[in-house]
């Protein structure tokens, strides 16, 4: 199946063809080869790495099959153009499935405001509604089918104040389906009809892939702009129409004008790319609520003398995209410069023109937004400038500034933005006292997305954990409330201030791209997309022509301006541990082994020394109260105490976002990590059973241009340094797990019955240990596959229940901490495997509980999947570095670096790939410079 990661790398790869050039004109020609541009279907069962490999045959036979010259060189547009055309279609087809299932929502949501709904209204059903649209564009046979499928029986139950059914009646549907969901309230009985079974498989498999689709659009962002501005442009003479760069540039663009909080984030990073300089000369001219210069051609040459010429194509495709996101138009119209046959292929879908009125509102908006985010990062970096001491009244000083700016914004209906200074101190008013309820639709949206996708409401149990999204909704987008100050705090780092920060949101209920999120009217009539592009400027009367009365000068809107080709084996999910075990022990490392074990047996923790006075083991923290005593008091409840308390827990939709602002380093290396780890905890849900399944917990990672971010923040984690400093008589970490949880039982030790789950349901010994297992596979994987360094205990986290989560990957791809110049202990291990994480696990011996055959098992497993997906991961890698540094020889070997190391040595279960494994483990857990590189933090910086 074809999706966006299939795009981009057929993309990259394509655009390393046109790099090569030199050695694309050498190469012998073979004109009995016929270039297919269509590929295996879907259902033929191939896996995707011979897909792919299949795909990159045909693309050398085709350029081949050209004499040298430039026929080779337009074969590789051709094929790249043909890729822009199948992603244009793609999101077309993407947005038009979502369009339909939200016209159904509102839909049934007006149906269901009504008392009663007539048998013969078409849309009284959802699903039936959305077949309708999607039979118009099936052939005569499918409709049959789905004709056949749509049949169903309305049953009637009448149900008694009792509760017990007193009839059932059925009636069929004849010819056209008719469903009546009338709801009769009488005085004795309540009629209520059955919901409609759901829709039928296909067109679920349809909407999840349009759903994909639309998230994979977006987190993609920073690969499809390094695809726009670091692919190679072949020099030959012909229509720029045909540019596959220019076409894959104005489908990006297009897709600002259809939603514009995508446009948001990719001026970010754009920004990242530009950089910020340039904006201080021509402040002058940037109006307020209007987070847009406009560069005239005459300004230009000042501009590239500022930035340098060679981010010359950067710069004009940050203006058009903060044109196009704020306003939804350019003054040259990208569709209007195509040709009619291809204005649907390039752009997607046609978007409309929006009207000035409209228009304007969207730019007050968007901008404000980004204002917002601005003055929180700004914020941060004068806190630098502080002394420590006066840093923690700043914070507070610079939030509650931005918390009347917002009130300021609500209270006048968004016509004051929030950049327009009134000379007012940080206490001033407006009041919360005077908001009301009407107010709260004039905030501004906040960008930032949580990988659950929704923050929590302080009436659910809610964990933060990542859960793939299989539904067929997208995120819906939310205002900014309140950021709760007393909550706001500093976070230590020696040469930064980040700082975090809870902010009260609440939940629109509408997408981050519907025009009502702008448009609507004091009263809180809001229009839809099409209603809102059908309106005329408003000018009904003077006071609204003077409401409205935002035009940009006319004259600012003109300006110039390989994979190894090993056998994909199917890997066998099968659960028999001793045959596992068996075979590592019939490795030549069973030496190896002994000395481990033998290590073991002499590092085997003791029971804690007895102590006298305060610290005595028998006044320890145990169990709750040391969780306690460690995390504090449970997101959920902190949660629900803040709503509990706040001036704005009623208003509807209420829920709390916390993140954490870091300004002073570019965060793209981070973003590209995340990224990485989010696919791979998809992956190991779709391809790993759950018994062996690795656990990582994604957090969400927002470039707020090329010195600053957003981060999401983890609920319920401390600190593994934190966690040894908080635990009264801490020993070590296996004596806080058995202080924590309990002590193993005698099954875990290998003999006794099995033992019976606890009856407060609070987590076991066991349980916590299979968790931190899971999650030390899992991030040990990670860390070798992108070769991620500074994992001191300071930036590994541990949560109420056991897993550890990695966190700060400022330091990945080669890169190392250093003082001055010169490395400081660098770190040789291919991932962290400390002795005190071994002894968690209890080590090799399995018949006393030791879970080290388990973590090498889960290891292979995890490898092996990753490793059917190393093309992916190393293309995503080389977009980035691409964009870091704009060498392509370097970004391609860092990306041959990644496909290196997740190159299998053997077929899975064969035993050159087990001992593969067994020395990476080995290796790790015995490697010098991960004490070595912990002692030096503890020295220098108090890490435990």
């Amino acid at each position: 199946m074809f999706d966006l990661t299939t795009f981009l790398v057929r993309w990259f790869f394509l655009s390393s063809l046109a790099r090569n050039t030199v050695e694309i004109q050498t190469m012998p020609t073979n004109q009995h080869f016929f270039y297919q541009q269509h590929e295996p279907p879907d259902d033929f069962c191939l896996p995707k790495q011979e897909r792919e490999l299949i795909w990159r045959d045909q693309c050398l036979g085709g350029i081949l099959n050209y004499p040298p010259g430039t026929g080779r060189l337009l074969m590789i547009d051709a094929m790249r153009n043909e890729l822009v055309e199948r992603l244009s279609h793609l999101l077309t087809e993407s947005d038009q499935t979502l369009s339909q299932i939200r016209q159904a929502d509102t839909q049934r949501s007006v149906a269901a405001k009504s008392d009663v709904i007539e048998k013969d209204d078409p849309y009284s059903d959802a699903d039936s509604e959305i077949l309708r649209h999607f039979g118009e564009g099936t052939s005569g046979d499918e409709r049959a089918v789905d004709a056949q499928d749509s049949e169903r029986r309305t049953a009637k139950l009448i149900v008694s104040r009792g509760g017990t059914i007193v009839e059932n009646d059925y009636s069929e549907s004849s010819g056209s389906e008719t469903v009546s969901e009338t709801m009769v309230v009488e005085t004795d009985t309540i009629t209520a009809t059955i919901p409609p079974p759901p829709p039928p498989v296909h067109l679920q498999t349809k909407v999840q892939q349009a759903v994909c689709c639309s998230r994979d659009i977006r987190d993609y962002l920073p690969q499809l702009v390094s695809a726009v501005l670091k692919s190679p442009s072949l020099t030959v003479p012909y229509n720029s129409q045909f540019d596959p760069i220019q076409r894959l540039r104005k489908l990006i663009i297009n897709r600002c004008k259809l939603d514009p909080s995508w446009g948001v984030e990719l001026c970010w990073l754009l920004e990242a790319e530009v950089g910020r300089t340039w904006k201080k000369l021509f402040e002058h001219r940037q109006q307020t609520g209007k987070r847009l210069i406009i560069v005239m051609p005459s300004d230009k040459a000042v501009v590239l003398a500022k930035i340098g010429m060679e981010r010359r194509e950067a710069f004009d495709l940050l203006q058009d995209a903060e044109q196009a996101t704020a306003f939804g138009y350019l003054y040259v119209d990208l569709s209007e410069e195509m040709g009619e046959q291809h204005r649907i292929e390039d752009c997607g879908s046609l978007i409309p023109r929006l009207p000035q009125s409209l228009s304007v509102r969207r730019c007050r908006y968007f901008g404000d937004t980004m204002f917002f985010i601005d003055w929180l990062t700004k914020g941060s970096l004068k806190l630098r400038e502080l002394p420590q001491d006066r840093r923690y009244m700043a914070l507070h000083e610079i939030l509650h500034e931005i918390n009347r700016r917002l009130r300021r914004r609500m209270v006048s209906s968004a016509e004051t933005s929030l950049d327009v200074e009134d000379n007012l101190s940080a206490y001033d008013g407006p009041r919360v006292e005077d908001l009301k309820p009407d107010m709260y639709q004039n905030s501004v949206y906040f960008p930032l997305i949580p990988q659950t996708g929704t923050w929590p409401d302080g009436t659910e149990q809610f964990n933060g954990e990542f859960r793939k999204n299989k539904g067929t909704r997208s995120v819906k987008a939310v205002r900014c409330l309140n950021i709760v100050v007393s909550e706001a705090r500093l976070l230590a780092s020696r040469d930064r201030c980040p700082f975090l920060i809870q902010l009260e949101v609440a939940d629109t209920n509408l997408e981050s791209g519907d025009a009502r999120l702008y448009a609507s009217d004091p009263v809180g009539l809001g229009s839809t997309m099409v209603e809102a592009l059908g309106m005329a400027p408003a000018a009904s009367s003077p006071t609204q022509q003077q409401q409205h009365n935002y035009q940009i000068p006319f004259e600012l809107l003109h300006r110039g301006g390989w994979q190894h080709r090993g056998i994909p084996v199917p890997i066998d999910h099968g659960n028999s541990d001793g045959i596992y075990a068996d075979q590592y022990e019939e490795y030549p490392y069973d030496f190896r082994q002994h000395e481990y074990e033998q290590l073991h047996q002499q590092l085997q923790w003791q029971p804690p020394p007895r102590q006298h006075g305060l610290f005595q083991r028998s006044t320890v923290s145990m169990g709750a109260n040391l969780l306690d005593r460690v995390f504090g008091q449970a997101w959920a409840e902190k949660c629900r105490e803040i709503r509990e308390s706040s001036p704005y827990g009623n208003v509807a939709g209420w829920r709390l976002a916390s993140f954490i602002i870091k300004a002073g380093e570019d965060i793209r290396r981070e973003a590209l990590v995340m990224q990485i780890i989010t696919k791979l905890v998809s992956w190991f849900q779709e391809e790993i059973p759950a018994e062996h399944r690795p656990y990582m917990r994604p957090y969400t990672i927002m470039c707020v241009g090329g010195d600053a971010g957003l981060l999401e923040c983890l609920s319920d984690t401390k600190s593994v340094d934190e966690v040894k400093k908080k635990v009264d008589g801490y020993t070590n970490l296996r004596d806080y797990f058995e202080r924590a949880y309990g002590p193993p039982t005698r099954e875990q030790r290998g003999f006794g019955p099995p033992s019976t789950p606890r009856a407060d349901d609070s987590i076991t010994f066991e349980k916590a240990q299979d968790n931190f297992l899971r999650s030390l596979v899992g991030y040990s994987l990670v860390s070798y596959i992108l070769q991620i360094k500074d994992r001191h205990n300071a930036n590994i986290l541990l949560d109420r229940e056991g897993h550890i989560i990695h966190i700060d990957f400022g330091f990945v791809l080669g890169d190392t901490p250093k003082m001055g110049m010169v490395p400081l202990f660098r770190e040789k291990a291919p991932f962290k495997l400390s002795q005190e994480f071994w002894d968690v696990l209890g080590g090799w011996h399995m018949t006393s509980g030791g879970l080290g055959v388990r973590f090498c098992k889960m290891f292979e497993l995890a490898f092996e999947c990753a490793s059917a997906h190393s093309d992916e991961i190393a293309t995503l890698v080389e977009a980035t570095v691409l964009s870091l540094n704009s060498n392509p020889q370097n970004a391609n070997e860092v990306a041959n670096g990644v496909r290196k190391r997740l190159t299998m040595r053997g077929p899975p279960r064969s035993r050159v790939q087990e001992q593969f494994i067994m020395s990476l483990v080995s290796t790790a857990l015995n490697c010098w410079s991960t004490s070595t590189y912990d002692w030096a933090q503890k020295t220098m910086n108090g890490y435990l």
